[in-house]
């Protein structure tokens, strides 16, 4: 850090900042959704809670596995009058649901208790199915998914918010680097900045995330990787400058 403040002809403290701030768009990046594009957060989210939870239209679309003609014209006549429970009885009976503890219709206010339920605790991501096989209404479901599509970008929005709380030590803006919809998404309060800088033997930054569900989604390993890229970065500008140095020495 003390030759990348003298290469960069700033201060110590100021190199800090500006390597903190650097770090924040990284652990951003490295926050789930992995990258920049907000689309593909969305529709992971989709796709993992349809992991979880079925609505009757993929139901018409288990029945129409059946081998007989028969029980799958039954199936389908008891799924569109709602007899959910027949339905179970009928699919337990012809092994469909073994792989399964059984059936349940759910509705809103399970749904994420359900989802939670079936997410890795570590990483956040949702296993290939859940305990039961979960029905819910179309309007239900799709309710839950938008709920839980407005929190893409909200995890990532913390580091943004630590990002703004920094010493602002070049001509960049503080949020430079973060995609338009993270930091629409951010939140303030979100993020918390411990400024140290001031301790000469060691100046230093603390970065915390405060959103409740942080630690879920952005693992120690890439909390680390986002460490060693910055790490990086600073080698590359402090090459960068005296390359350009160097050859302005010549060139005079």
């Amino acid at each position: 850090m003390a030759d990348y403040a003298e290469i960069r002809e700033v201060t110590i403290p100021d190199a800090v900042m500006l390597n903190a701030r650097l770090l924040c768009v990284e652990l951003a990046r490295r926050t789930q959704p992995f990258g920049e594009e907000q689309t593909s957060g969305t529709i992971r989210v989709k796709n993992d809670i349809g992991k979880i939870i079925k609505n009757t239209e993929q139901l018409d679309e288990y029945a129409d596995r059946v081998g007989s003609q028969r029980i799958k014209a039954r199936l389908n006549v008891l799924i569109k009058s709602g007899r959910f429970d027949i339905v179970e009885t009928i699919l337990r009976n012809i092994g469909f649901l073994n792989k399964w503890t059984g059936m349940e219709v759910i509705g809103a206010t399970k749904m994420k208790s359900v989802h939670n339920e079936a997410r890795n605790k570590t990483t956040g991501r949702t296993k290939s199915r859940g305990s039961k096989l979960f029905i819910a209404s179309d309007s239900d479901k799709e309710t839950y998914i938008s709920e839980v599509q407005k929190r893409v970008g909200i995890s990532k929005g913390g580091w943004a918010d630590c990002a703004t709380q920094l010493k602002k030590v070049n001509k960049g803006g503080l949020l430079a680097g973060f995609p338009t919809w993270v930091k629409k998404a951010m939140k303030s309060g979100s993020g918390k900045v411990q400024d140290m800088t001031g301790d000469i033997k060691n100046p230093r930054v603390f970065l915390t995330n405060n959103v409740p569900w942080a630690s879920n989604v952005i693992p120690e390993s890439e909390q680390d990787n986002a460490t060693a890229v910055v790490v990086v970065k600073m080698r590359n500008q402090m090459n960068q400058i005296l390359k350009k140095r160097q050859k302005n020495l010549v060139e005079t």
